[in-house]
């Protein structure tokens, strides 16, 4: 099988992965609602191949090769309920980083009213010190 040959063939074969049913999941009644689960799918595929020059042996070599992949994951939610349509999206955290991102505001938080109660204290202190000086 030729190059071209085995990434047409890797391409057909994800196609077949690419489907309706592999994007929107089946239908969920759920407390008088219908919820149908949405995906996010993302292919990628590629290939290659070469030829050997004339060795001693007066044979000429080849070869070829191809790799794809498939990733799927979970992205929004439709919800029908009484007449009403809504999406909800669903936010897959992509990295440590970004979960690390999103936990700056609290931590900045803590450490505010860490440094506020530091100061409540230091401040409490100094006017217990205040007062002894007075007696």
């Amino acid at each position: 099988m030729e190059i071209t040959e085995m990434i047409e063939q890797l391409a057909d074969d994800l196609k077949s992965y690419a489907s309706t049913s592999s994007i929107f999941g089946e239908p969920i009644e759920l407390q008088g609602a219908t919820v149908i689960p949405v995906s996010k799918m993302s292919v990628g595929y590629g290939g290659g191949g070469g030829e050997g020059e004339e060795g001693s042996s007066g044979d000429k070599g080849g070869g070829g090769g191809a790799g794809g992949g498939v990733k799927i994951e979970p992205a929004a939610l439709i919800i029908a309920k009484e007449g009403e349509v809504s999406v909800v999206s669903i936010k897959a955290k992509e990295s440590k980083f970004d979960s690390l991102i999103e936990m700056i505001p609290e931590a900045v938080e803590k450490l505010s009213k860490k440094k506020c109660e530091k100061e409540e204290e230091d401040s409490d202190t100094t006017d217990e010190l205040n007062e002894e000086e007075e007696i």
